[in-house]
């Protein structure tokens, strides 16, 4: 076991973030008041073969299942589920959840690979869905560092904000993901996530603290990240990830970049050191990570070529 909490070894390190993010691009949320448990599927209040079924159907739409709470241990939890799709058109949608049945219900119309309207549902929202992981029962670290993040973000965006399990990456607490954009950001403390948020908000977004987008190859997260911070500050969606080629060793990424046009980043991917990666950790491992060469706008022959979505994670 780590002797020190392992996000403040990993900050005496200067471990790199970028390309860590989580591989889901779809969410399934579901509210749930105190104990989370070690892991989301244990904490879940379902019948275990309604459990069971909703692990095919979440794996089969590329889903991941995350308990969510509002900030602050005693307040009160509405009873619902979030279905969140950040893969085609993002969007999100609720529903009141009054047992396993609605559970299913919603992550069939998620197995749709759209949030269709069900009974239960109650309207679709643009967002922003501001998740900050809180799991203490998986790692201190997102106990000790998340919930004062998430207590300050939820200061400023009070309906937007909750604390979530599991995100990955505990030695990078806080860690925030931004829904139904899937923007990932860590190493946030609780004066770091005003400014970050609203600089996403506003269409600035600051590279800083961003691990990539959730749901793409460590490569194209940071391909994504390296044109935030060569042309910032951008939008969102002002960039676009087209097309990978390559392989682990050497790799290339292609992005439609607003104002900017078609861009190809090239780079390697580096094997770390070993360290104790969790606070739980026993023994050392070392992190196969993407690392930026070049940055580099295409020209018009450069670019005239197929463009398609990258391989997700």
């Amino acid at each position: 076991m780590s002797e020190a909490p392992c996000s403040d070894a990993a900050r005496r390190r200067g471990d790199r973030w970028v390309g860590t993010a989580p591989p889901a691009r779809r969410w399934f949320l579901v509210t749930k008041t105190g104990d989370w448990d070690v892991d989301a599927w244990q904490g879940l209040h379902a019948d275990p073969d309604t459990k069971a079924v909703l692990r095919e159907m979440l794996a089969a739409a590329g889903a991941r299942l995350m308990l969510i709470r509002r900030p602050g241990r005693h307040q009160e939890q509405p009873s619902l589920w979030g279905i969140v799709d950040s893969a085609s058109t993002p969007r999100i949608r609720w529903g009141a959840q009054g047992g396993d049945d609605d559970l299913l219900l919603a992550a069939r119309s998620l197995l749709a690979a759209a949030p269709h309207p069900h009974p239960g549902g109650s309207g679709s929202e643009e967002g922003p869905l501001l998740l900050v992981c809180t799991h203490g029962r998986k790692d201190r670290c997102c106990a000790v560092r998340g919930r004062p993040v998430a207590a300050a973000a939820a200061e400023q965006w009070p309906d937007a904000t909750w604390e979530c399990t599991h995100t990955g990456g505990d030695r990078f607490a806080g860690n925030l993901i931004v829904l139904p954009d899937g923007a990932c950001y860590g190493g946030l403390d609780a004066s770091d996530v005003g400014p970050v948020v609203a600089a996403h908000l506003a269409g600035r977004v600051d590279p800083a603290h961003l691990r990539g987008p959730t749901g793409m190859t460590p490569a194209t997260q940071a391909a994504v990240v390296a044109v935030h911070e060569r042309w910032g500050p951008l939008a969102w969606s002002d960039v676009v990830a087209a097309r990978q080629s390559g392989d682990a060793a050497r790799w290339s990424v292609h992005l439609r970049v607003t104002s900017i046009g078609r861009v190809r980043v090239t780079g390697h991917t580096e094997l770390t050191p070993p360290h104790l990666l969790t606070c739980d950790a026993v023994r050392p491992s070392p992190m196969a990570l993407p690392v930026v060469d070049a940055v580099e706008r295409l020209t018009s022959e450069e670019a005239a070529e197929r463009w398609v979505r990258p391989p997700v994670r």
